[in-house]
């Protein structure tokens, strides 16, 4: 089996990372990015982020390193062959799940060969060590798949040093609108390290692997320990007053015991009347959006939907209401017509936020 990883054209992928990068700058109250000077230079390198948000999390993460990124993502979304070639066109390669029946993990050996390949290129891999994803803010319990792919790819490259860097994506909240994101990025991990080991165990080697990647992840995720005040120092830590904090500042209050009691904020008659009237603009978009999210029933999705569904009808709405200002008066009025929604729609979305 042959997993097709050199592309003749980048394109696509360089299209969807530049638009992904300018996007989330707008979706988001602004994406902070921390120490990513740790990235190693002149190495093979693997990303191994919490997963939070869908497919979401893989967008932010490759839209802020200046490596190519080649993401890791589940096999049974690329049964269509059309799906397949985009999403191949993006980077991404199929990997093969229990879920997805025994037989069909013998193709994975073709998978990290692939892998391989793409780390001596000093390209990079994004693999999601959790193994699924969840709408909580602390780490879940990681597989050994991450070191399985690390070691045996570092002994499979002889001239070069592999290293696997946690990465923290840190999200204020999945439904506030404008609410921060942090990418933290970790102390990298050398897969030389474990070599020795591995020569003589290889399970004790992915074990031990495993073990300190999981430190390595906690260090990069500001409320990383589910305790039995997690909930209450959630509500308390992810409010719109502390987003100006630090990711030091932030990681030191997840750290902590110290939390007060919040109350659930509920808009007013007049702020729901203004978020009505700021509506008006982009009635169409939004009217589309609530009758497509309950749809999706998982919640985590609904982050990613809102992204990705919600930046298609607001796009296609302001194109079309240029449009038709420009044919049936003139650019001018086209023109003032696009400002207006866009400053409607920041003014309803500051709103619902604060």
């Amino acid at each position: 089996m042959r997993i097709p990883i050199i592309l003749k054209s980048r394109i696509p992928y360089l299209i969807a990372k530049t638009c992904s990068w300018f996007f989330v700058q707008f979706f988001f109250g602004g994406v902070v990015v921390v120490d990513r000077k740790k990235i190693p230079k002149n190495a093979a390198v693997i990303f191994a982020p919490n997963h939070q948000g869908a497919f979401i999390d893989a967008v932010l993460l490759g839209s802020h390193v200046n490596l190519p990124v080649h993401f890791l993502t589940r096999a049974d979304i690329f049964k269509k062959g059309w799906v397949r070639a985009i999403l191949h066109s993006l980077h991404m390669i199929a990997i093969y799940r229990i879920r997805d029946g025994i037989r069909s993990l013998s193709q994975n050996d073709a998978v990290f060969e692939a892998c391989f390949e793409i780390l001596n290129q000093r390209r990079s891999i994004l693999i999601f060590p959790e193994g699924n994803h969840g709408d909580e803010f602390h780490l879940r319990p990681i597989s050994k798949g991450g070191g399985r792919l690390a070691l045996d790819a570092q002994a499979a490259l002889t001239d070069r040093q592999l290293y696997v860097v946690p990465v923290g994506l840190n999200y204020f909240s999945h439904k506030r609108p404008y609410a921060r994101m942090f990418i933290k990025f970790g102390d990298p991990i050398a897969a030389s390290d474990y070599m020795d080991l591995y020569q003589e165990h290889k399970q004790k080697a992915y074990n031990a692997f495993k073990s300190d990647l999981e430190v390595g992840m906690k260090n990069t995720l500001i409320l990383a320990e589910y305790d039995q005040n997690y909930e209450k120092k959630k509500q308390y830590i992810f409010q719109p007053k502390h987003e100006n904090l630090s990711f030091d500042e932030l990681k030191a209050l997840g750290n902590g015991d110290y939390y007060e009691e919040v109350e659930p904020r509920k808009l007013n008659a007049v702020q729901k009347m203004l978020v009505g009237f700021f509506s008006i603009f982009n009635i169409v978009p939004l009217f589309a959006l609530s009758k497509l999210l309950p749809i999706f029933k998982d919640p985590v999705f609904k982050v990613s939907i809102k992204y990705l569904a919600g930046t298609f009808f607001h796009i296609l709405w302001w194109s079309l209401i240029l449009s038709f200002g420009w044919i049936f008066m003139s650019w001018k009025a086209g023109l003032f017509f696009v400002v207006c929604a866009i400053t409607f729609l920041y003014a309803r979305q500051s709103i619902i936020k604060f």
